[in-house]
């Protein structure tokens, strides 16, 4: 018999340590394993007897690592890691891969780069599935998402993509009749007609808030169009109706090919894009989305 079975009778109680200790929380670790807290303290406490160590200290509604505890969560993980590795490998992905991610991302950015993504994954069918905000992520289920935030997502591990760029664009044209170019400033671009995107319960930033970082406040002016998806809006800035935001690198190919000019400065954001999937370490297929998309 190993001696892992003769110190630990039940190897499931590893996985339940491995959770609150990369979780900080036996109530997170619940929520993760399909648990209840009072669960996953038990299946601690066995397992700090059966080892004879203690794994956490406890103090009112917190717990932290201790010195062992922190020993033994490194050869666990990585244990844990090399396991999932394994079953990565040995169990072909079933049914198709889903990648979520907002219409404006997989129109603009994804969509012209679908048969590189394709390659990446390896002949896995892929569906794409596009979702406006992101409360809609918790009524479906996903390998992948793509998604605007600070990289904490909860229930998600995640990766920056790239940073939020917020520029303003417009067509040649409407530019040279409105006099703006890469130099303008906020004000002069603020005179011009603008191309709105709603963004109510979006995390991206919207000329509200790109104007305040100039001191303007946006005025809400009666009769505004308000576009439901950024698609919509870059098609309105691409037909010379006004100035509407683009975010690099989404719009950097129309900038480059001159269907687009930069008409003002540019704002990075505190947000980021992420890719991000179900906490854990990611399966092969998330992993080669993840390495072809931090490679663009």
């Amino acid at each position: 018999m190993r001696q892992l079975l003769r110190r630990v009778d039940r190897v499931q109680r590893l996985v339940v340590f491995e959770a609150a200790a990369r979780l900080g929380s036996f109530t997170a670790a619940g929520d993760e394993l399909a648990m209840t807290q009072p669960a996953v303290t038990r299946q601690v406490r066995l397992l700090e007897r059966s080892l004879g160590v203690e794994l956490f200290r406890r103090s009112a509604n917190r717990i932290a690592l201790t010195e062992r505890g922190h020993h033994l969560l490194a050869h666990v993980g990585a244990g844990l890691d090399r396991i999932e590795d394994g079953l990565g490998e040995l169990v072909d992905h079933v049914g198709p891969f889903v990648l979520a991610s907002h219409p404006g991302v997989a129109q603009v950015w994804l969509m012209p780069r679908i048969d590189e993504l394709n390659e990446a994954l390896s002949g896995l069918e892929l569906r794409l599935w596009l979702f406006d905000g992101d409360g809609d992520l918790d009524h479906g289920s996903f390998d992948a998402v793509i998604r605007v935030g600070d990289g904490d997502f909860a229930g998600l591990d995640s990766k920056l993509l790239f940073p939020e760029v917020v520029v303003p664009i417009a067509s040649p044209r409407f530019a040279e009749l409105h006099g703006l170019s890469p130099a303008s400033s906020a004000a002069e671009v603020y005179a011009a007609p603008f191309v709105h995107m709603d963004d109510g319960d979006h995390p991206w930033m919207g000329w509200s808030g790109w104007l305040a970082h100039f001191d303007i406040t946006l005025r809400r002016e009666p009769g505004r169009v308000l576009f439901h998806n950024y698609p919509m809006v870059l098609q309105r800035v691409l037909l010379g109706y006004g100035v509407g935001l683009g975010w690099r690198p989404l719009i950097d190919e129309y900038v480059e090919r001159e269907a687009l000019v930069v008409v003002g400065p540019e704002i990075q954001s505190t947000n980021g894009y992420y890719v991000a999937w179900p906490s854990g370490p990611p399966s092969p297929p998330v992993r080669a989305l993840t390495d072809w998309l931090t490679a663009r």
